[in-house]
């Protein structure tokens, strides 16, 4: 149910961005907010992903492959059709959160590596990576400076394309990414408990969730009011984020993985979804 409800939100964005004389007034408000709520949906699935896949690198490529195919179409729908999109497509924020997760990964692993070798075999030191995900794409090694050094590099990079190209969400919904990979991390699942059917693990986890993205909101609007900044329409995307959160403490996950094709489909549906839209709006 939960991919289901971020594709009915995505729809109804969609179609306030290529019919906004059909949805107008409160209208336009409610498709404006169903994009922020797809967005935050998909985004804690892509948290979620990140400590599920077993090749990371592999998922960013994906992600970045489906961005570009999304960017494509929406170029067409600029350019023949006056759509205007307003930012880069939420993919490509998916795809810079994954680099950020394991620039920051990569940089920590190689700090405890460094700091394990100074230590005696007996020290008790435990090399256990506070983000859980491999240090780089591979299996090779590397050494502890360089990669603490590439690693840096590469969460800043992460940052700065986000910012800079103006990814969808921006820097709020990069570190939205980050928190909630934090907050879903890995641990001991209880046998009976109210939310094992949902993408939480258990009550610790949805509470962690909740409190990451209540305090990320609070933390931007606070920064808002400091320079001057704030604006009314901007707690839309800092809140989407804390009721996304709480409705997937409701919406059930599929109990099994899906199917390799399946996977397939689900990177093709956003590029897919706004090609029909261009379809319907060349038609009509």
């Amino acid at each position: 149910m939960i991919k289901p409800a971020g594709y009915l939100f995505t729809y109804f964005y969609l179609t306030g961005v290529f019919f906004p004389r059909s949805t107008t007034g409160i209208w336009a408000q409610l498709t404006f907010i169903s994009g922020h709520l797809a967005f935050s949906i998909f985004a804690l699935l892509v948290a979620r992903g990140a400590h599920r896949t077993a090749n990371h690198f592999l998922y960013f490529v994906r992600l970045l492959l489906a961005a570009i195919a999304v960017e494509v179409v929406s170029f067409f729908a600029t350019r023949h059709l006056a759509i205007y999109f307003g930012q880069r497509n939420a993919l490509f924020t998916y795809a810079a959160s994954l680099s950020l997760i394991a620039g920051i990964s990569m940089a920590i692993g190689c700090y405890h590596d460094m700091v394990s070798q100074a230590v005696p075999a007996d020290g008790g030191w435990n090399k256990k990576g506070l983000f859980g995900v491999p240090v780089n794409p591979g299996n090779y090694k590397m050494a502890p400076i360089p990669g603490m050094v590439l690693g840096l590099l590469t969460a800043g990079l992460s940052i700065f394309v986000t910012v800079y190209f103006d990814f969808s969400e921006g820097l709020f919904g990069l570190l939205f990414i980050v928190l909630m990979f934090l907050a879903l991390r890995d641990e001991a699942t209880p046998k009976h408990h109210k939310l094992r059917q949902t993408i939480y693990r258990g009550k610790k986890e949805y509470q962690r969730a909740l409190i990451y993205s209540a305090a990320l909101a609070f933390m931007f609007i606070l920064v808002s009011l400091i320079t001057k900044r704030f604006d009314m329409s901007r707690l839309y995307v800092y809140f989407a984020p804390v009721a996304a959160t709480l409705l997937l403490g409701v919406l059930l996950e599929r109990k099994r993985a899906p199917g390799k094709y399946l996977q397939y489909l689900s990177y093709a549906m956003l590029p897919l979804s706004i090609g029909l839209f261009c379809l319907i709006a060349c038609l009509v």
